[in-house]
């Protein structure tokens, strides 16, 4: 049987070449993208390199220094003070079926979150900033809180992944809902003394009414299929000429979004700017040919770097390594934002690394993979 045959008899079998086994992935220095790793040696790619296409994924980290609680943290996440409707689990509140059964608690929540009521961070107003300066092609954002556009970005240059508020529809007729109306409507709450609110909404365009947030169960915007590159033939996706991702604030694990780090062309330069290490390679199956998520901190990166550390903070100073420091506080000052300069000894997680396998480990792999694929 082929089991028997060790690699080192014979060099590599066929099915082991196309696994990229016998390669190393570590490359030589020669392959680096990046002269360091971190947030300076993507300011001098920059500057080096001139991007024109740079993608941001961004998602609920960016906002949380807006005052807009998330939905996960204990206690003053989102999902714990809905306990009060006494949900069958937190995520049933973003539940299509649910909501058509009992809406009040999708509309409390809506309610807390409208745009108009929070103002955009300083990492809201970098994304705008990479714009004026003609180098953003797109954000792609998860957050449903409208704060991308809120902070001056075009409606074009942005992709709300999950939906988001600008835009509503009756869910029984398929009808578009003047969006002012709507958000009139779900502020009175369930009935004012004026006879305003969700059920007289209701009522009039012989439907739930909802704003086009993305709920469990329902498709994703097309446009976010278009642009990732997620439609087959699409003409023109956007990660296929990204020069360079940013990602923020995102814990990558939401699907499909979090699969678009692996969209970029080969050579494209990655930073992330987060509080958790996230997003990261699985080093077995790396060694195994399969490259998927980031490589910061592994003996095989070439061209990703990571900034684990609040967000705001990370972005300032990525700012100040551009340059941009001063025109990034006017604009953020000029919105009514907040522009906290970090601590110069500012708590920044270390990265750990990821090792190599050794060779007797890589050896046991490869052994059960050829069993698996020959049988």
């Amino acid at each position: 049987s082929m089991a028997a045959r060790t690699s080192s008899d014979t060099g590599p079998t066929p099915i082991e070449e196309n696994l990229g086994f016998e390669e190393t992935l570590e490359g030589s220095d020669g392959d680096k993208v990046l002269e360091t790793f971190d947030l300076a040696g993507i300011a001098k790619y920059i500057q080096q390199h001139g991007c024109k296409n740079v993608i941001v994924m961004a998602g609920a980290g960016i906002s949380v220094s807006a005052g807009i609680p998330d939905f996960r943290t204990p206690g003053s996440g989102l999902y714990d003070n809905l306990q009060k409707y006494q949900l069958p689990s937190p995520t049933a509140v973003f539940d299509i079926e649910f909501f058509r059964e009992n809406p009040s608690p999708f509309y409390m929540l809506a309610r807390e979150l409208f745009p108009g009521q929070y103002r955009p961070t300083v990492t809201h107003h970098f994304i705008k900033l990479l714009h004026d300066k003609g180098l953003l092609l797109r954000c792609f954002s998860q957050n449903i809180d409208s704060l991308e556009t809120e902070a001056g970005l075009p409606h074009e240059k942005l992709v709300a992944a999950h939906g988001n508020f600008d835009s509503a529809t009756c869910i029984a007729t398929g009808e578009k809902v003047p969006i002012e109306e709507v958000k009139e409507a779900i502020m009175a709450g369930e009935e004012d003394e004026n006879g305003k609110g969700w059920r007289r909404l209701k009522e009039k365009y012989g439907g739930l009414v909802k704003p086009d947030i993305v709920f469990f169960g329902e498709q994703l915007p097309q446009r976010f299929y278009d642009l990732s590159g997620m439609t087959p033939f699409y003409e023109d996706p956007d990660f296929a000429k990204c020069d360079l991702l940013i990602v923020m604030g995102t814990s990558l694990v939401v699907q499909p979004f979090a699969s678009l780090i692996d969209r970029v062309p080969e050579k494209c330069p990655r930073l992330l700017i987060n509080r958790e290490a996230v997003g990261r390679v699985n080093p077995l199956l790396l060694q195994m040919g399969y490259e998927t998520g980031l490589l910061y901190g592994s003996d095989f990166n070439r061209r990703d770097a990571a900034y684990l550390g609040d967000c705001d903070a990370g972005v300032i100073k990525f700012a100040e390594l551009l340059g941009w420091k001063e025109e990034l506080r006017e604009m953020t000052l000029a919105a009514g934002g907040n522009f906290i300069d970090p601590p110069a000894e500012e708590e920044v997680k270390e990265i750990k690394t990821i090792k190599k396998l050794d060779g007797q480990t890589a050896d046991a792999m490869r052994k059960v993979m050829r069993e698996i694929v020959m049988g």
